[in-house]
């Protein structure tokens, strides 16, 4: 269902600056010659994919179908490898998905301050008061991630003034730069694509001689992406800001400091908060139907909430009866689709939690269990049923009385 990405680049994790591939699809409303569909209202999603030593990366097929629902009702879409998957770097995904979990919040950090800077009159719907959408999604080990990440204000606020040489600030640069680049494109349709050292797929099948010339490809993309980075690094503005050092003097006190940071970029997006979460792996494999798992940036500062509508919450203070993460996904629009005949999940305990998610007061949490579906999709009709449910629910996210989605090819 994906076309070729608009954009294939990579960025910095802020867990630790390992390099992790990205790919970003325009809706149809930025393409060069728009059909006649509606303008975009800024809403963004990011799909994120199941677990890399099995095989797991963004050229998944459900997420293929996940991602390409969205792009066709008028997302902007991310797709990412996390560290350790196809051609991202780093070591071997982890189960326990800490570093994995930086991993997302990078890519989200960047789709907010891409969507931010791109700019096109003609094409961007101004009209009426609704916050555009962050709908934060993945299937299997990438939904697991998916509900242990932190509330969306804690993972923004990384990103408000970051110290200018740490990799918050690099991704906010990196999304800043692409963004001029395809405003330049928007606003001159017929320039050429390629000078964006746009990249698509992989190289494995190529010939050693094609393979060596489009290493060469990227490393020149990288170097142009690092110089137009520089460049708008140099006209930043930027404040200073105290901060204790790691070191301690004689009396046990760590001494305070200051550090160049990054200004806070004016008027940001006020995202809306929303969840998909496809075959998570809940009473098998993981501890998540508990949230057992420590979330490693429990202490990283937070943003004040902001009143996106009536409903929405962001802070992540766990509401009785449910921990942080489950409060995450009850205040926020969440949908959880799963089989039936899943044998990564114990049914049971699967049908309890979402039942206990969905009886909670205000409760924006709803699932979809479909017959004779198993983790991986392929039994026969049921990547239709999938495909309806990621849809529906986006639709009435969106607010549209009805979507009619083009027919689903199988490929």
């Amino acid at each position: 269902m994906l076309p070729k990405p608009t954009l294939s680049f990579t960025i910095p994790s802020v867990h630790d600056h390992t390099k992790l591939d990205c790919r970003v699809f325009h809706p149809a409303s930025l393409g060069s010659q728009p059909p006649n569909a509606p303008r975009w209202g800024r809403h963004v999603a990011v799909v994120a994919h199941p677990y890399a030593p099995l095989g797991g990366s963004y050229d998944d097929p459900v997420v293929d179908v996940v991602a390409g629902t969205l792009l066709q009702l008028g997302f902007m879409v991310a797709t990412f490898n996390f560290r350790g998957a196809s051609s991202s770097s780093g070591a071997r995904t982890s189960w326990t998905s800490r570093p994995e979990q930086a991993d997302y919040m990078s890519v989200v950090g960047f789709m907010a301050y891409y969507a931010h800077y791109i700019d096109s009159p003609h094409r961007i719907s101004t009209e009426g008061s609704v916050s555009p959408i962050m709908l934060q999604a993945g299937y299997s080990y990438g939904a697991m991630v998916t509900t242990k990440l932190p509330p969306l204000d804690t993972i923004l606020a990384i990103f408000e003034s970051p110290p200018i040489h740490g990799a918050a600030a690099d991704i906010r640069l990196r999304a800043q730069h692409l963004a001029e680049q395809q405003n330049r494109l928007l606003d001159h349709p017929a320039s050429p694509r390629k000078s964006l050292g746009m990249r698509v797929g992989g190289d494995e099948e190529l010939p050693r001689q094609s393979r060596e010339r489009r290493r060469s490809h990227s490393l020149d993309r990288e170097e142009r992406i690092r110089k137009g980075v520089r460049d708008i690094l140099a006209r930043t503005k930027r404040i200073h800001r105290k901060h204790r050092h790691e070191s301690h003097d004689h009396a046990g006190e760590a001494p305070v400091g200051e550090e160049e940071c990054m200004a806070k970029a004016e008027n940001p997006l006020p995202y809306r908060s929303a969840y998909v979460a496809v075959s998570p792996p809940i009473g098998v494999v993981t501890n998540l139907a508990t949230m057992s798992f420590a979330n490693p940036f429990s202490g990283w500062p937070k943003r004040a909430a902001k009143a996106d509508g009536p409903g929405t919450h962001h802070e992540g203070a766990a509401e009785p009866g449910l921990d942080a993460s489950e409060t995450k996904l009850a205040r926020n629009p969440t949908l959880a689709v799963y089989g039936d005949q899943d044998g990564f999940l114990t049914l049971r305990k699967f049908r309890e939690w979402t039942t206990k998610l969905k009886a909670h007061e205000d409760s924006r949490f709803c699932d979809k269990e479909v017959s004779g579906a198993g983790h991986f999709w392929v039994e026969e009709g049921v990547m239709y049923e999938l495909r309806n449910a990621v849809g529906a629910f986006a639709t009435e996210l969106l607010g549209f009385k009805a979507q009619i989605l083009q027919p689903y090819d199988g490929s």
